[in-house]
C-alpha cells in the first residue's frame, strides 16, 4: 500500500477467565488477518482475561508486567508476521498498582503505552476499586500511521480524543469491552461523533457478544472502522468475527481541507 496507508484488521473477540485459550485464540486471529495481508491488528480491551466478576483479587491474580507471558507472546508474533498489533488491554502490574493497560507492539518491539485515564462505573463495575488511572496520552507510529490509543469508557471524554488528535493522531484506537445495554444506546453513536469532531479516523475493537466464563456481562461486539467523515468504513455484528478496511493518511488531509473544521478549533481562543 502506499505511505500513510494500512491494511487494519480487528480481532473481535470473545474473551473469558482461562488466559491460556484467550492467547491462543488472539494467536489464531492475528494469524488469520495476517495470512490475508493485514499491516495493523487490533485486539480489544481484557483480550487475555475477561472474567465473569471483576474484582481486584480476580484480576491482581492475572497482572503482569509489560514483558510477561502475554506481551512477549504478541511481541513473537508480530515478529514472525511482521505485522503491527494494538494489543487491546491487559491488566498490568507495577508496584503495588494495577493499570488497564494497552500496548501497542510492531516487530521492533513495544512502541507506545496506553493507561487506561477515565475508569468505569456502571451497575455493579467500579474499575476505581481496581485499577489506578493512568495520567497521560499516548500515540504510536505504527503501519505508516500516526494512531492515538484510547480505552472503551475513554471514549465519552471528547477532550481526551481532541488532545490526541491535537498531538497529531490521524487514526484513534479504542479498546473496549463495552457493555451490550450502553452499547446498544451510545457505542457508535460515540464513535462516529469522535470521528467526526476530529476528523481522523477511529478504530474500534470491542469484546464479541457473550458473557465471562460461568456468566457474567454481556458485550455489544460491533467493532467498526470509521472514517474522518465519520463514514462507517467497515462494522462486525455481534459475534466473534474478523473486520478489515484501509486507513489512508491522505484522507484526513482531504476531509480537513474540505471542511476546515479542526483547523478552526486548533485557532480557537476561549
Amino acid at each position: 500500500m502506499a505511505v500513510g496507508e494500512a491494511a487494519v484488521w480487528i480481532a473481535q473477540m470473545a474473551s473469558g477467565e482461562e488466559k491460556r485459550k484467550n492467547l491462543s485464540k488472539a494467536r489464531r486471529m492475528i494469524g488469520e488477518a495476517a495470512d490475508a495481508g493485514a499491516e495493523l491488528v487490533l485486539l480489544p480491551e481484557f483480550f487475555n482475561f475477561l472474567p465473569a466478576k471483576m474484582t481486584r483479587e480476580a484480576y491482581a491474580g492475572q497482572a503482569e508486567g509489560t514483558g510477561g507471558e502475554t506481551l512477549s507472546m504478541v511481541l513473537e508474533i508480530a515478529r514472525k508476521r511482521g505485522v503491527s498489533i494494538i494489543a487491546g488491554s491487559i491488566a498490568e502490574r507495577d508496584g503495588d498498582r494495577i493499570y488497564n493497560t494497552c500496548c501497542a507492539v510492531t516487530p521492533e518491539g513495544i512502541v507506545a503505552r496506553y493507561r487506561k485515564t477515565h475508569l468505569f462505573s456502571y451497575g455493579v463495575i467500579n474499575e476505581a476499586q481496581i485499577f489506578s488511572p493512568g495520567t497521560g496520552t499516548a500515540i504510536a507510529e505504527v503501519a505508516g500511521l500516526r494512531v492515538g490509543m484510547t480505552t472503551c469508557f475513554d471514549l465519552r471524554f471528547p477532550e481526551l480524543y481532541r488532545k490526541v488528535a491535537m498531538e497529531g493522531a490521524q487514526a484513534i484506537a479504542n479498546v473496549a469491552a463495552f457493555l451490550l445495554e450502553t452499547g446498544r444506546a451510545h457505542w457508535m453513536t460515540l464513535l462516529r461523533a469522535r470521528a467526526i469532531e476530529n476528523q481522523v479516523y477511529v478504530v474500534a475493537a470491542n469484546q464479541a457478544s457473550g458473557e465471562g466464563e460461568g456468566g457474567g456481562a454481556k458485550y455489544y461486539g460491533h467493532s467498526c472502522i470509521i472514517d474522518p467523515w465519520g463514514r462507517v468504513v467497515a462494522s462486525a455484528g455481534a459475534e466473534e468475527c474478523l473486520v478489515s478496511g484501509t486507513v489512508n493518511a491522505a484522507r484526513v488531509d482531504q476531509v480537513r481541507h474540505r471542511l476546515n473544521c479542526f483547523e478552526a478549533a486548533k485557532a480557537a481562543r476561549f
